[in-house]
């Protein structure tokens, strides 16, 4: 398995598309020619990974990976108003959790802003300023909760 930025010119040219469709979403392209894009290429990574095989089960439920997406936000807001004593308490399980949600923040800043084209971004200028503001807001949140002593 070898992996090749997007960017890459050499990209476009074996896949046949232009550099905009290219930023659109992942691409995958196994050794017999076939290619996937976006959640589809996600599945088929993770048949060629043997730990994600449950992946491609859960996968082929439909809108299965738009409810893990939001299911995993949901579960974050669910945990911060429920036992949000415990997340700013500085102490044990809460002060772990607070810490694992502000690294799942801090790390999607850098996703938004790295991950997706800078024409995206562009063109939904104020979405990814508010998307991104969020995440680092979340990040500061949470991670104050976590230098927190009792």
């Amino acid at each position: 398995m070898a992996l090749a930025p997007l960017q890459d010119p050499r990209v476009a040219e074996l896949l046949g598309l232009s550099h905009a469709d290219l930023m659109k979403e992942m691409q995958f392209l196994l050794s017999d020619g076939s290619r996937f894009s976006g959640a589809d290429a996600a599945v088929e990574l993770a048949r060629e990974i043997w730990w994600a095989e449950p992946l491609v089960w859960v996968s082929k439920i439909p809108g299965m990976m738009d409810v893990y997406i939001v299911g995993v936000v949901l579960l974050f807001a669910a945990v911060t108003f429920s036992f949000a004593g415990e997340l700013a308490s500085g102490r044990g399980l809460g002060r772990f959790l607070a810490a694992a949600i502000a690294v799942f923040w801090l790390l999607r800043a850098p996703v938004q802003l790295l991950y997706y084209d800078a024409a995206l971004r562009r063109d939904n200028r104020w979405g990814n300023i508010a998307f991104t503001s969020a995440a680092l807001f979340l990040a500061a949140a949470y991670g104050a909760a976590v230098l927190v002593r009792s």
